[in-house]
């Protein structure tokens, strides 16, 4: 007889990926390249790009 468990991977996916705003920055980054490149992106990203450029404006690294 096999015993069959149910393994939830979520948490152990979870803890590899790396920190959520440094993936919401790497697609910032991604869609401001593309959007530089001349390609055209819907309104709803190139606003949030312009937001994120302004939160980095007002909170620079040091």
């Amino acid at each position: 007889m096999k015993i069959h468990t149910e393994i939830d991977v979520g948490p152990r996916r979870a803890a590899d990926y790396m920190d959520i705003g440094d993936q919401l920055d790497a697609m910032m980054k991604g869609f401001d390249a593309l959007q530089e490149l001349g390609i055209e992106l819907p309104a709803e990203t190139v606003a949030w790009i312009a937001h994120c450029k302004e939160v980095k404006a007002r909170h620079r690294k040091t």
